[in-house]
């Protein structure tokens, strides 16, 4: 004896799209942190992750080294002057 059997499947594909950017998305996230913690000691997450974000920001910040130094002081030199301390020690300075 047989019997057929019919189903129906009626799909939102917005829904089936969310859903998989949302996996590919933890996917992602997990096979990032596992190929930072692979060779930490004890793989400890959070330690792994501040050693690879210092050294990621370190990389791209050594490139304009240079001209953030130049726009720090330019910016330390401004708030100084406005400061009435700084005016007062410039004042005897220049008078002496």
């Amino acid at each position: 004896m047989s019997h057929q059997v019919i189903i129906t499947f009626d799909m939102d594909e917005t829904k089936i799209q969310e859903y998989a950017e949302i996996e590919a998305g933890r996917q992602i996230a997990k096979d990032v942190l596992d190929a930072i913690t692979k060779d930490s000691y004890y793989h400890r997450p959070v330690d792994a992750v501040k050693k690879y974000a210092r050294e990621a920001i370190e990389s791209i910040l050594a490139d304009e080294k240079d001209e953030i130094i130049a726009e720090a002081v330019k910016e330390v030199v401004a708030n100084l002057h406005r400061t009435k301390k700084a005016r007062e020690l410039m004042e005897s300075a220049t008078c002496e």
